[in-house]
């Protein structure tokens, strides 16, 4: 009798024949280069990336397959916004006094550009954190006003502090305080160093925090610039800080008779990136029509920026070993195998290297609302997210609750290889895999978890567990392959569990609400890729494609507002919630729930 293919495929896989195993020495060279010093960390925007991008299509090329971008090449272009740089009107301007820009104080490319004069009020740490009922507008109204707050938090050094002890909560961001202070009406904010801290840094790191645009003009500046302001009043700076940290009572007050003048001009930079794609036609006629999409995102930080965990060697190659030259080289090497045994595949295979990843999963995004094929054509995406760190045999698994014969696939295929794997139902996570369970497509996520390299300048190709990689491609292609081998479409299981913190939200998120955000930069408000059925904003009727344009009665224009605001609130609150639908406006009320 026939063997089934499934089980001809794993044999085959098990077996010594070169030609059906992933290759260590191919699949190091790929790392070594992506990962080199040349290459600079492969930052979106940047003529790195681009040449990534070339030698990925190049060795796609090289492994006989086709190309599956557009007009006929291995390339899906779309545009990002990559960057910030500063026009002429940054000014800061004190009681009358003019600040020298760069030495007194620098604006922040968060801001957006505008230029307003009022009076000067201090808020305290610029935090209103309702569950540590603690709140620095709760006394003042800062309606058309500028806000000078202190960086960090309250009582940051003791251990016993609700705000997480030692440890900074979402609030301590200057992105949240931003918000917090252009939700309470203010015009303009100023960050001044707290005087604990004998150190002012005013550089580059502090006004390159992050690209995104907040809707208010916001500056970093030396306490020296604005010391007197607070003289005259007859208040100390040193004296405020102690007095909140004493017992987080707020100190919050309007300078008397003292305006102001802030401006920031920002002129934010979009350049066309490329997803890099190709395919292997199925050998059968009919699931030739099916899809497998076997994908992982070749960008990573360039030579720092915001998203840094080593901000002391910004300007040095973040070189993105694991993540995620591991995946993308997995990618590669899942694509040559495959086409050395194109016979054995019935349905179609698109290879994707996402772009974009690393500021908000764009990549991934601008594919799922502009593919190649349809998207009901796909019946499994496979993402591939720092694979490169096996350690203790340990392999994470996401997704696995999507489609119901995903275990027992997984069980099987992983016989014989000695992993040590711990899987979740979710196929929602921050990375690539999101935005194809939004359009209700089985994923499956793969990663070897994290290490102290993650984001700094030593994840680098020496440090890749190669056996340990290609074990796990193994797992990936014997997987895929009985997925492949089953005659029946795959069915879409819908998880019912709250959704993670997702990348690009500001910090962390509050009460579960249920709307997952299509990752998008070109839109203001939060577009919805997708919203969970049962949850509390699919009870109230939100659809994915909706745009959410007001949360709480407070405007929203991107993630980080959305994330912002819905930390104000607990589960059990109702929320007026407003969202663009097509041409119509729809409002709703929302019961929030506690996240399970």
């Amino acid at each position: 009798m026939k063997m089934p293919r499934f089980l001809w495929l794993g044999l085959v896989l098990s077996a010594p024949a070169l030609a059906a195993e992933p290759q260590a020495a191919r699949y190091a060279a790929d790392i070594t280069y992506l990962a080199s010093d040349e290459l600079k960390g492969r930052g979106n925007g940047t003529p790195e990336l681009e040449k990534a991008a070339d030698y990925i299509a190049d060795q796609f090329k090289r492994a006989g397959l086709r190309p599956a971008g557009e007009d006929g090449t291995f390339f899906q272009k779309f545009e990002i916004t990559v960057g910030a740089d500063f026009g002429k009107n940054n000014v800061l301007s004190i009681a009358g006094t003019m600040m020298k820009r760069d030495e007194d104080f620098v604006p922040i490319a968060f801001s957006d550009t505008a230029d307003f004069e009022g009076p000067l009020i201090f808020a305290g740490y610029g935090i209103t954190a309702p569950e540590y009922k603690y709140d620095d507008y709760g006394a003042i109204d800062a309606t058309n006003k500028i806000v000078v707050v202190f960086g960090h938090e309250p009582q940051e050094i003791d251990a016993n502090s609700v705000f997480a002890g030692t440890e900074f909560t979402p609030y301590a961001s200057y992105v949240n305080k931003a918000i917090n202070a252009r939700m309470h009406g203010a015009k303009g904010i100023v960050f001044i160093t707290d005087p604990s801290h004998d150190y002012e840094d005013v550089g580059p790191a502090t006004r390159r925090e992050d690209t995104g645009d907040v809707g208010i003009p916001a500056v970093h500046a030396k306490r020296a610039a604005i010391l007197a302001a607070f003289q005259n009043g007859g208040k100390n700076l040193a004296d405020l800080k102690l007095a909140i940290d004493k017992d987080l009572t707020p100190q919050s007050f309007e300078l008397a008779n003292v305006r102001a003048r802030i401006a920031t001009e920002i002129v934010r930079t979009r350049k066309t990136v490329r997803n890099v794609m190709a395919s292997l036609p199925g050998a059968d006629p009919e699931m030739a029509k099916q899809w497998i999409v076997l994908g992982g995102h070749y960008d990573h930080l360039g030579l720092g920026g915001a998203s840094s965990l080593a901000p002391s060697l910004q300007g040095q190659p973040h070189h993105g070993a694991d993540d995620n030259a591991s995946g993308t080289a997995g990618v590669l090497e899942l694509g040559r195998l495959a086409a050395q045994n194109k016979a054995d595949w019935k349905r179609s295979v698109l290879f994707i290297a996402f772009a974009g990843e690393e500021v908000g999963l764009l990549g991934s995004s601008y594919f799922a609302n502009h593919p190649t094929v349809p998207l009901s054509a796909i019946d499994l995406m496979v993402n591939m997210d720092m694979i490169g760190r096996l350690t203790n045999e340990r392999l994470y698994i996401g997704g696995v609750g999507t489609a119901s014969s995903f275990k027992s696939a997984i069980d099987e295929s992983a016989k014989g290889l000695g992993l040590a794997i711990t899987t979740t139902e979710s196929g929602y996570g921050p990375s690539d895999q999101t935005a194809f369970n939004a359009k209700k497509i089985p994923v499956l996520a793969f990663y070897t978890g994290a290490h102290t390299d993650y984001h700094k300048p030593s994840d680098t190709a020496d440090k890749i567990n190669t056996a340990g990689a290609l074990r796990i491609l193994s797992l990936v292609y014997k997987t895929a392959g009985r997925i492949d081998g089953e005659s029946q479409k795959l069915a879409y299981v819908d998880v019912k569990e709250a959704l993670p913190a997702l990348r690009g939200s500001g910090g962390g998120y509050g009460p579960y609400f249920g709307s997952v955000p299509d990752f998008r930069d070109d839109v203001k408000g939060v577009p919805f890729s997708d919203v969970v059925a049962g949850s509390p904003a699919g009870k109230a009727g939100l659809k994915g494609g909706d745009i959410m344009i007001e949360f709480d009665h407070k405007p929203v224009t991107s993630l980080a507002d959305y994330a912002f605001v819905l930390r104000q609130r607990k589960p059990g609150d109702v929320v007026n919630v407003v969202v663009k639908r097509g041409s119509a406006v729809v409002r709703v009320d929302v019961t929030l729930e506690a996240r399970k």
